[in-house]
This record gives C-alpha cells, structure tokens and sequence, in this order.
C-alpha cells in the first residue's frame, strides 16, 4: 500500500514536471523583480502630496492628490483587461516585460514636469502601463502546479511588499538630501527598469493560449466573467480591498500633515510620519505573509477571505478616532497583520471559478477594479475631506468593507452550492 501510494506520488510529480517545467526558476525570478518594481513605485507614491507641495500646491492639496490618482488609475482601469486579452492569446511574460519597461521609461520623464498641471499629466500617462504585479501573479498561476500556487502566490506577495516597505525608507533618507523631492521618480524608474531586466533575462513560461483570433472586447470579456457564480462579488472585494491599502496611501499622507498641523515640515517630521506610516503596513504585511503564507493550500480560500474581510472593517475603526501619527501608524500595522492575505485569497478563487482560458483575463479586469479603486479612494477624499474632514470618508469605508463582508459571509455560506 505504502508503495503503490510512493509510486502515485512520483508520478503526480513527473506529471507536474512536464507541464510546468519552469515553476520553481520562476518563483525565483518573479519575486525579487516584483520587490524591485513595488519599491520603485513605492519610493515615489506615498510622497506625491510632499512633491505637488513642492511645486506651489498649499490650497486644497487632498483635492490635487484625488485628482490625480483617479486620471492615473482610470487609464490602468481602462487598458488592464486589453493587456489580460493579449496575455491569455500571446503569452504572460510579455505583460510582465511590458509593465516594468513600460512604467520605468515614463516615470523618468516625470521629473521634467516644470508645474503641477505637467507633473499630473505626466505621472497619468505612467498608468497606461500599470500593471506588472497583476501581470506576474496571472504567470504564476499559469505556469505552476495548481497544489502549489497559493503558497507561490503568497511568497509572490510578500516579496512586493518587502519592496513597498523598503521604497518609503529609501525615500525618506533621499527626500531630506534633494532639494526637488519629485526626482524621487528617477530612483523609480531605474529601479522599475532593473526588475523588467531579470525578467527578460531569467524567466520563462510554457504558454496556455486561448482559442481563436485575439480581438479587442472590453465588454464582452467582462460580460461573460460576470455571468459566472461568484466572480462580480470577488471583484467587488478586490475593489474594496484596494481602496483600504495602496488606494488610502496618498490620503494617509495627507491626514498624517494634518495630525501634525501647520507648523509642521513637509521635507522633515512629515516626510517622516509619512513614510512610517507606509512602512508599517508593509511590514506587517509581510510578517502575517511569512507566518501564514501556505494556508491558502490547507485551508478553503472562500473562509479566508470572510475572515481577512471581517478584520479590515475592523481595523478601519481607529482611524475616525486617532489623534497622532503613532497611532496612525499602529492601525496601519493592525490592517497589514490582519488582512495580508486577502489580495492572494481572491487571486487563487479567480482561478478556481474563471472559465478555461480566461484565468489572466479574470486577473486582468480583477486589477482593473483594483485600479479604479485606488484612484477612486483619493478622489472620494478630495470631495469629502474640505467639506465634512477626511474623518468622514474614514467612516464611508468602514460601512463599505462591512458591506463588503455580509455579501461575501452569504457566498462563503454556499460554496458548497454549484
């Protein structure tokens, strides 16, 4: 018995080997060049309050900021599915390569921006690109054994935040010896460039190609997503999710110069509450990832994800409250221990309910969502902020997530439901 079971086993893995020869030397590659590619665009994000200030902006800064993510994260929302459409015909490797080149060319052109009008269009041509993370989690999941990608996914993940945690520290230590904060975008673009290189250089794919011409179809690919069971809701997560994280990053920033009032420095204790503040949800976001980064394969992802939800409607609370950046960043740790394994929960689903031949292309309009709402959280805060105080949007997510959670707690409670 036990070596009828040893032979089985050995011939599940020849059987893995053959289809996936090239999972492990991805999984050495993907990360390291995502970790560079999150720290340079890491580097630049949490301080574009501190660059628009440096161009002149002092009025209604919260209202720059909203504006300028939203045109950065409509035109990632609108081209991300075109890009998960060409993956699923031509290949995923070639989205990875045109994300990390693609973004790392256009933030070096960034700092010429000679006002702030320039600097927000420029850096809202960079979203045209956008995407590289979106891209090497859909060449995970094709090109790894389907026992193994939740744990591939979950070491991919930690890996981009060790980059996020290390771009706000490096940024911080530049910001206080440069006298023009915006060439922070020259940093990111060199570090954006070096990630598309060990790409091109060191990973490799089978490719699983869709049937039949490519053709542009923004809709009707959405279309026929949406009529599967449960895929619009996991979308709706992922949209609510990025709002809380990379989506409140520049609004954080801007609350943390108001918790320190107007005496405070923007290029001195505000660049660095700012910048910890972003790495204290990096950090313990990589923390829970290490702790928990295999659960995804021993336990149902639909449960993980009620659990994760509940804990970042949960940990939204403290910020309608909070009087100091220490306590700022305190709840940014508590969201990152709680709710890290969120993003990879919905990622794996993805795969399990996308149609064949369509897994990048769920991904694909997954990271759309998650685009628009990061362009939307700061836009939401630049109409609520001068009005009612960013305090209120605080509140207006809290009630979203927990919305979030009861529709996604009804799911979970039928999954056993065809």
């Amino acid at each position: 018995m036990t070596a009828t079971t040893g032979t089985e086993q050995n011939t599940d893995e020849q059987a893995e080997a053959r289809l996936y020869p090239y999972w492990q030397r991805n999984l050495q590659v993907l990360p390291p060049a995502n970790a560079l590619t999150s720290m340079g665009f890491a580097v630049s994000v949490p301080f574009l309050p501190v660059m628009l200030h440096s161009l002149g902006v002092h009025d209604h800064l919260e209202t720059w900021i909203g504006n300028t993510m939203l045109m950065f994260y409509v035109i990632s929302f609108l081209c991300g599915p075109i890009w998960g459409s060409i993956a699923d015909h031509f290949g995923r490797k070639i989205m990875v390569l045109r994300a990390m080149f693609g973004m790392g060319i256009l933030m070096t052109m960034v700092p010429f921006a000679p006002s702030p009008t320039w600097f927000v269009f420029l850096f809202a041509l960079v979203g045209f690109f956008n995407g590289g993370s979106m891209s090497a989690q859909a060449l995970i999941v094709a090109n790894t054994p389907p026992r193994l990608i939740g744990a591939a996914l979950t070491r991919l993940q930690s890996t981009i935040l060790v980059g996020a945690t290390l771009g706000p520290a490096l940024a911080t230590s530049l910001v206080a010896v440069v006298s023009r904060p915006h060439w922070l975008f020259w940093v990111s673009g060199g570090l954006l460039i070096t990630g598309g290189m060990l790409v091109l250089v060191f990973a490799r794919e089978v490719k699983q190609l869709a049937s039949g011409p490519w053709r542009l179809n923004w809709l009707g690919s959405l279309r026929e997503l949406l009529a599967v069971p449960r895929i619009g809701k996991l979308y709706v997560l992922n949209f609510i999710f990025a709002m809380l994280s990379a989506g409140n990053i520049t609004v954080l920033s801007v609350f943390v110069l108001q918790l320190l009032g107007p005496q405070s420095s923007a290029l001195g204790d505000g660049a660095f509450w700012i910048g910890a503040v972003a790495m204290g949800l990096a950090i313990s976001s990589v923390v829970s990832l290490v702790l928990s980064g295999r659960l995804l394969d021993r336990v149902d992802p639909a449960r993980v994800l009620v659990l994760t939800t509940a804990a970042a409607a949960l940990t939204q609370l403290p910020l309608i409250v909070l009087e100091t950046p220490l306590q700022l960043v305190m709840s940014r740790i508590a969201f990152g221990l709680c709710t890290s394994l969120m993003q990879p929960a919905i990622v794996r689903l993805m795969k399990d309910y996308a149609p064949p031949g369509m897994d990048a292309r769920a991904i694909s309009y997954s990271s759309s969502f998650h685009f628009i709402a990061i362009g939307t959280a700061p836009f939401l805060a630049g109409l609520i902020g001068p009005v009612f105080g960013l305090r209120a949007y605080f509140a207006l997510t809290a009630i979203l997530t927990t919305s979030a959670f009861v529709m996604w707690l009804r799911v979970a409670r039928q999954r056993s439901i065809p």
